[in-house]
């Protein structure tokens, strides 16, 4: 199946592909206040989805008038330029490290902007390692710091303001990946009030980007075309690649989810160009996954084979483990349809080992589940039996019934062909039992034709 793009975290604020999400930091002009922002989270088109762009340029934001920005004392940080150089590399655990290390050096009561800085800044890493409740835990800390501050100069109420609409993004990105669509729009809309007030071009191009992604997630698409097409000409303004390059990337996803994959593959390997150019190794991998998901719709599994395997690469050398588990199990697919058994074993094996390094257990369930499914189509039925077995343990763990329905009407069909009858009966009346209970009528009906062939060979036994 086709996965859905993922989207670029926010700047301020990201996927596999389902849920790819990978976040930024601010403009070197505005190193005053290196914000690592992921505000408007990347699409990752996975298993779900400068220069000109191409197509139409609906309503676009005016130019910001350059504006003078008072400079933080982190700009004069060097531990802190460090941490900021580590996240742009999508170095996310080294950089985590990194902005700890200058949180334990600050004065809470003498630099506290400057800790809020820092403790958005470690929320926006944790939001690039997917670890929400931590980066939320950041996030807050941050922001009753900032709400505390009184402002003793017009200068100092222009800082306050950007620190408050990227902390906002972030906050509001993470709400989107819990899909409080509602709330994170708010959320976006008051940050780029504050942006807005600053005259701050990043801040206002991220808070549009945001805004965009909330409506792409609504299915809003041409809400999010113009608010994205707003965000590109203030991103070419302030001219930071990795920006530009993520609202790139969102906008190629929207432009895949609209059915329009040409042009989706042409706004990637603009943005493509742009995140090799600043070395950034996890944005890198994000493309090229979405890049390979396009292939892969358009029935080009060479292309899509190429463009996984060098994604996986760079993601394993960033140890984005739950990321790279995905790809693996992408490339399991192609190997399997391409009747390569033993690779597309080995593949998800792979995809299983680096689910566990992440402790991902809805991905670990998934690849559990796939890897019985080739089994199956191999007739290993042993092999198969242990996935599945495996695949419910996770699953039951998690406790999404309508994944635990279909790996046991799965385990239910392997023992059918081991010739446990009885065992298979058993295995496929849970799974319509819960099939009822989440109303999928579909999964409940398959599974008694199922049960229906099962008692026709036991009648003529």
């Amino acid at each position: 199946m086709v996965s859905s793009p993922i989207l670029n975290p926010p700047h301020n604020s990201p996927d596999p592909l389902s849920q790819f999400v990978s976040r930024s930091l601010w403009p070197s002009y505005l190193m005053s206040l290196v914000v690592l922002s992921l505000s408007g989270g990347e699409l990752l088109i996975g298993e779900l989805l400068m220069t000109s762009l191409v197509g139409p340029v609906l309503a676009q934001a005016q130019l910001i008038p350059p504006t003078s920005i008072p400079a933080s004392p982190l700009n004069n940080n060097s531990l802190y330029q460090t941490g900021v150089e580590q996240f742009r590399g999508g170095l996310f655990q080294d950089a985590l490290e990194t902005f700890e290390q200058v949180r334990r050096q600050l004065n809470p009561e003498t630099e506290s902007m400057v800790l809020a800085e820092t403790l958005t800044s470690i929320g926006e890493v944790y939001t690039n390692l997917s670890e929400d409740t931590s980066a939320l835990q950041a996030l807050q800390q941050a922001l009753e710091i900032y709400r505390r501050q009184s402002p003793a100069s017009e200068g100092d109420r222009q800082l306050l303001n950007i620190g408050i609409s990227r902390n906002l993004n972030l906050i509001g990105f993470i709400n989107r990946s819990q899909s409080q669509f509602d709330l994170a729009l708010k959320q976006h809309q008051e940050a780029l009030q504050l942006a807005e007030t600053a005259q701050d071009p990043a801040s206002i191009a991220e808070s549009f980007h945001n805004i965009a992604s909330v409506y792409t997630n609504l299915g809003e698409y041409e809400q999010a075309l113009e608010f994205y097409e707003k965000a590109r000409p203030l991103r070419e303004q302030v001219g930071d690649l990795r920006d530009y390059s993520r609202t790139l990337n969102n906008l190629g996803a929207l432009y895949f989810s609209m059915g329009n994959s040409p042009k989706a593959l042409t706004i990637y390997q603009q943005a493509l160009a742009m995140r090799r150019q600043i070395g950034d190794q996890a944005g890198v991998g994000r493309l090229l996954s979405n890049m390979g998901l396009i292939y892969r719709q358009l029935g080009d599994n060479t292309q899509a084979l190429a463009h996984f395997k060098q994604a996986v690469s760079l993601l394993e050398r960033i140890n984005d483990s739950s990321n790279a588990s995905r790809i693996y199990s992408l490339i399991g697919s192609i190997y399997e349809a391409q009747n390569q058994g033993n690779e597309a074993i080995a593949a998800t094996q792979q995809a299983i080992t680096l689910a566990k390094t992440a402790a991902d257990d809805e991905r670990l369930g998934d690849a559990w589940n796939q890897l019985g499914s080739i089994y199956t189509n191999q007739n290993q039925y042993q092999e198969a039996l242990q996935a599945y077995q495996n695949a419910l343990e996770v699953r039951q763990r998690i406790g999404v019934k309508t994944e635990i329905g279909n790996t046991l009407n799965n385990l239910g069909q392997v023992y059918a062909s081991l010739g446990n009858y009885t065992q298979a009966v058993e295995t496929l009346q849970q799974a319509v039992t819960l099939w009822k209970e989440t109303g999928d009528s579909e999964g409940e009906q398959a599974a008694r034709k199922i049960l229906q062939t099962i008692e026709q060979k036991q009648g003529q036994q």
